[in-house]
């Protein structure tokens, strides 16, 4: 099951666009409601109180679900959960519309979207807007998509659910818990990039990346997204005496490395399923 809920996910996530029916509205308003009762609890014990609640109704729904229809209905239920917690934003639409701006050779275009789409801040250079843009992309398809499967495959859609509440109060918190939810949050990322970044050395170029990838695998999570980052700039051939390739080249090239990525993690958990049942 877990495997095709993964499938089912990506997919969808991947060919059609539902940002509309993806709200997190509800948890900020949980929290204001909980910081007028009870804000001037502890960091750590307001952190589990606004995270019990939602992470216990999943887990109950999950387990009452188990054998309903042959585990259909749990199924469907997992595939919802884990389409709701990917984004909030749909990651390839909102790229594609800032890649397709450079094929036209219209920067400034570019950058303003970029900008409106990932809070990057105005880059009037060209080499310094490609290098934060390729950033973007690996950050970005991490922290949405490949973060919340990984926890989702490792403990259900519990783990999905936690990862996104933590990275949503990592954000913004009514309850002042950004600090702590960060803390955690870097925590929770230094096992996943780690895992992510090795699926580069076998999508890119593997010895680049399988050295830069070494260099950060033992270190701790202030590495994380240094690590995620340069791995990823490592497994693509894009830089040439340290210019990275321009009007969209390297972008493109990062998303195709991505879809491979992506498949490559598709077909090992194919495999650990198997090897598992």
């Amino acid at each position: 099951m877990t495997f095709i809920v993964t499938l089912i996910s990506l997919v969808i996530e991947r060919f059609f666009h539902w940002r509309h029916l993806r709200q997190w509205r509800w948890f900020s308003r949980y929290q204001i409601w909980l910081a007028a009762r009870v804000g001037h609890w502890p960091s750590s014990l307001l952190l589990v109180t606004a995270l019990l609640p939602p992470l216990f109704i999943v887990g109950l729904i999950n387990g009452l679900l188990s054998h309903w229809i042959l585990g259909i209905v749990k199924l469907v239920f997992n595939v919802i959960v884990v389409m709701y917690c990917l984004g909030p934003n749909n990651f390839w639409v909102q790229v594609y519309g800032c890649v397709n701006a450079l094929h036209k050779e219209d920067l400034r275009l570019a950058a303003e979207q970029v900008d409106a789409a990932f809070a990057t801040g105005p880059l009037d250079d060209a080499q310094a807007f490609h290098r934060t843009f390729i950033n973007v992309i690996f950050q970005t398809a991490y922290q949405r998509i490949f973060a919340v499967i990984f926890w989702f495959v490792l403990i259900g859609p519990i783990g999905a659910v936690l990862y996104r509440l933590m990275t949503l109060c990592a954000k913004e918190s009514p309850l002042g818990l950004t600090s702590i939810a960060a803390d955690i949050q870097n925590v929770l990322d230094w096992l996943p990039i780690r895992v992510f970044t090795f699926l580069f050395t076998l999508g890119g170029h593997f010895t680049d990346t399988f050295i830069c990838w070494k260099h950060h695998v033992l270190k701790g999570i202030d590495s994380n997204h240094p690590m995620l980052t340069e791995c990823g700039l490592a497994a693509l051939d894009v830089v040439e005496q340290s210019h990275i390739a321009e009007g969209g080249v390297a972008e493109a090239e990062a998303l195709s490395l991505l879809d491979r990525v992506f498949v490559m993690g598709l077909v090992i958990l194919a495999v650990a399923v198997l090897l598992v049942s």
